[in-house]
């Protein structure tokens, strides 16, 4: 069992605030809706919404130029008013493209919608990474991930055969003017967004930090790219089944994501371990079973349920990474690594997979699935390391990011007052000046001191700077 506690650990309820409920919300929409509609890539071949196949591309490769360039201009501060602008701007290209009778406006509407959808994917990254606590993180990153398998199910299963043809645009229009009335009508007075600016508790960039955008980028390119690559080639030979399968195991990946963050500690690790070893197993169907549909449809669960819980580790670890070390620096790399590095490259290693045979299809799959063991085998210990899972790890587990390692004092039993004390011991400061900075008698210090001393099972200071060392590097 977690033993963070019911009230610290970050699946209970307490976490969601109501003034944070617009971020998660528009996080939760505007990431289902781009997933499930505006994504060539990540829809299935057989399945033809509201955008045909070109238009996808054309949004798709709009979309990620403009979160190339903009990332480079976005401040945090211009938030409301850039988001306000660029979403009349989504709206615009949207009507055109569904009011102009003629090729080129269309194509216009396209890509001014996909030019405006890169901006707001930006825009809405900023709450989510430095507004949102890590409850709330969790839930968005989770209910997105959900709502896109739904959607894609439904997309899948209608296939121009069991649901009407405008059931696309029943879908569809109503979650476009939903995500974008959102971000227009979010309240200045609301935004109150992380603020830059040096904090001694906020800890140094080192390798360690950097290693998870490798990793997130090598988790799209193979997963997200060649993963879904090898997908559409099954879809394509024995139909939409397949798909529905890959989403059906994406909801069981969210399923298990949060069950394990419920209930176990030092989730990551289990998480990252089953997200690596589903796909490592549905590689290894699809190498051995590529002839045979109920081996693909196995191939395909598998990969759903390790794509649909490494999705939402991907973003969760991002948002709290990103929020821990205070930069927006991070969020850029972020965006660079797994949209454009990790997106554009999966997407063309995946794409090269159509013109190929099956038995090449195979024999790849099964160099991948050795790949991903390997990495899994290197992944897994460098996550374990103490210094990496102190360092970030564990924030994926509390309510809110932890700079200030308040964790090394929960089994000790202290109350709020004697922890405040110890913290100032531990940074130097003597009784007479904590019993200033408290605004409490200098009895009373002394009272929670001795208090914090029997607890510890400590008789003097020198004995308190060896027990939290930690807590002073």
């Amino acid at each position: 069992m977690n033993f963070n506690g019911l009230k610290s650990n970050v699946v209970y309820f307490r976490g969601l605030k109501r003034h944070n409920i617009p971020y998660v919300l528009v996080w939760v929409i505007f990431y289902a809706w781009i997933v499930a509609f505006a994504s060539w890539w990540t829809a299935s071949p057989n399945v033809k919404n509201v955008f045909g196949s070109v238009d996808r591309i054309l949004i798709q490769s709009a979309l990620l130029t403009s979160s190339l360039v903009f990332m480079f201009f976005i401040k945090k501060k211009w938030f409301v008013k850039v988001s306000r602008i660029i979403a009349a701007f989504s709206l615009f290209g949207l009507a055109l493209f569904f009011l102009a009778t003629s090729v080129i406006p269309r194509v216009i509407g396209l890509v001014v919608f996909g030019i405006s959808l890169g901006c707001v994917s930006l825009l809405v990254f900023i709450p989510m990474v430095f507004r949102l606590n890590n409850t709330e993180k969790l839930y968005a990153s989770i209910i997105s991930n959900i709502c896109v398998s739904i959607l894609l199910i439904i997309q899948n299963m209608h296939n121009g055969k069991i649901l009407p043809p405008a059931s696309d645009l029943i879908l569809f229009l109503p979650v476009v003017i939903i995500a974008i009335a959102t971000i227009i009508f979010i309240n200045r007075k609301t935004v109150v967004l992380y603020e830059e600016g040096k904090d001694d508790n906020i800890p140094k960039v080192g390798f360690n930090i950097y290693s998870t955008l490798f990793f997130n980028a090598s988790f799209v390119i193979i997963c997200i790219g060649i993963g879904v690559g090898v997908l559409n080639t099954s879809i394509k030979k024995f139909g939409s089944n397949v798909a529905v399968w890959y989403f059906v195991g994406g909801v069981i990946g969210c399923v298990i994501f949060y069950t394990i963050y419920a209930l176990f500690p030092k989730a990551i690790l289990i998480v990252g371990n089953i997200s690596f070893g589903f796909v490592s197993l549905g590689f290894l169907c699809s190498a051995f079973g590529a002839q045979a549909s109920e081996v693909i449809v196995l191939f395909a669960l598998l990969l759903g349920i390790g794509n649909g819980a490494g999705m939402i580790v991907m973003f969760y670890v991002i948002g709290i990474v990103g929020k821990k070390i205070n930069s927006l620096k991070y969020l850029k790399l972020a965006i660079l690594f797994v949209g454009i590095i990790g997106g554009v490259g999966g997407m063309v290693l995946g794409n090269l997979l159509q013109y190929v045979n099956s038995t090449q299809v195979s024999m790849f799959a099964s160099i991948i699935s050795a790949l991903f063991l390997i990495t899994f085998m290197i992944m897994s210990p460098l996550l374990a390391q103490e210094h990496i899972y102190d360092g970030w790890a564990k924030d994926t587990e509390i309510i809110d990011i932890d700079n200030d390692k308040m964790y090394l004092f929960e089994k000790y039993q202290l109350s709020k007052r004697e922890i405040e004390v110890c913290r100032l011991l531990l940074k130097g400061h003597t009784l007479r000046q904590i019993s200033a900075m408290l605004s409490i008698s200098y009895s009373t210090v002394n009272t929670y001191c001795t208090n914090c001393y029997r607890k510890l099972n400590i008789n003097s200071r020198t004995e308190l700077l060896i027990l939290f060392k930690d807590y002073i590097e």
